[in-house]
């Protein structure tokens, strides 16, 4: 990765954590450019991930999903498995969240079966693509289904400390 991709990224990680969407975006188009122009396909992947999750925050669903589909694609490539069901459970966030559960479903299914094989380092990561899942569950009328996915999640959100996790899952569970 050459020293100016790294300073875009930078630029583009620093705008998202300051809310400046449409800077952070423009750092990740301009990443995607130089990485593309540079042969450098990890991190034209990892540029991808940026600009999706910058289009996402600016309200533009299509081109995030577009954009993370793209990035699975160079995952797949590079064999970089927790990259991969990274890209994965956030493009199937996505398709949820514009209503194409149909579309979201095999992904978050196949983002569940990476982060099992990565075992306990992915946990966070399983919790929150289970989390999904449900919620396709819950929007399909798929109740049972999804009232075993909330457990589980609020499980692994137990093991990792995270109480906003842990207290959405009892809310569900409770419903």
């Amino acid at each position: 990765m050459s020293g100016t991709i790294k300073e875009l990224f930078a630029r583009g990680y620093e705008a998202r954590r300051e809310n400046r969407l449409a800077d952070s975006r423009a750092a990740f188009f301009e990443a995607v450019r130089d990485a593309a122009i540079e042969g450098d396909r990890a991190s034209l992947a990892e540029a991808l991930c940026g600009l999706a999750q910058a289009e996402r925050g600016i309200g533009n669903p299509e081109a995030a999903a577009h954009q993370y589909a793209n990035a699975v694609v160079l995952y797949r490539e590079l064999g970089q498995q927790d990259r991969l069901a990274f890209a994965i459970r956030h493009q199937a966030d996505v398709l949820r969240e514009t209503g194409k559960f149909a579309d979201a479903e095999p992904l978050y299914r196949e983002a569940e079966e990476i982060y099992r094989k990565l075992g306990d380092p992915a946990a966070l990561d399983l919790a929150n693509t289970l989390r999904g899942l449900a919620l396709v569950n819950e929007a399909t009328a798929r109740l049972s289904e999804s009232k075993v996915l909330w457990k589980e999640a609020r499980q692994l959100y137990s093991k990792c400390h995270v109480v906003a996790g842990v207290e959405e899952c009892d809310k569900k569970l409770s419903q």
